[in-house]
């Protein structure tokens, strides 16, 4: 099979099973048929310019992902000293390390942050999964009415989609490893 033909059979069987989207329910989406999407998956045909923006749109993804990037390492390694930090504001004693790669169509994040200690929680409601280590410092979580008061070592895996509250309970800042999903960034 032709390189940019299994990446773009690849790329829509990836979209579509990431939306938890049946090849039926594609169609109806899109006005193409099942036997036709199943076979640009199996990459038994090729569809057009056209025909790849609709399904892009449809699954809230950009052209560029039915097409192969230049093949690279798929080995990301984040060095101590060259990380992107990310402040929340120019006054925040907050910053957050992406230690992830970027890629087309990522499944989570991976960020590192250093929280200094505050009188006020941080309030957060995203959509999605986080887990949390905390490696240095204490901190104290709060979603809906449970509080979760965490010390280096130990974890939290909750859904974001309720309001929750971070306070760093320790006199030092805390240092938290986030595994976050969907990707941020």
């Amino acid at each position: 099979m032709d390189a940019v033909v299994e990446g773009v059979s690849g790329g829509l069987r990836h979209l579509r099973r990431a939306r938890n989207m049946t090849l039926a329910a594609l169609a109806e989406r899109t006005g193409l048929t099942d036997g036709y999407l199943s076979n640009v998956e199996n990459g038994v045909t090729a569809p057009s310019l056209s025909t790849l923006a609709t399904l892009a749109t449809v699954l809230g993804a950009d052209m560029s992902a039915f097409f192969p990037p230049t093949r690279h390492s798929t080995v990301h390694v984040h060095r101590a000293h060259g990380g992107k930090h990310a402040w929340v504001n120019s006054s925040s004693a907050e910053t957050h390390t992406i230690l992830s790669a970027r890629s087309i169509d990522p499944s989570f994040t991976g960020l590192l942050s250093r929280i200094s200690p505050s009188e006020s929680a941080t309030g957060y409601a995203r959509f999605g999964e986080r887990l949390l280590v905390v490696l240095e410092g204490e901190i104290e979580m709060q979603i809906g009415a449970r509080n979760f008061r965490l010390a280096p070592g130990e974890t939290l895996h909750y859904s974001a989609h309720p309001q929750h509250l971070l306070k760093v309970t320790s006199t030092e800042p805390a240092v938290i490893l986030w595994i976050v999903t969907p990707s941020v960034l």
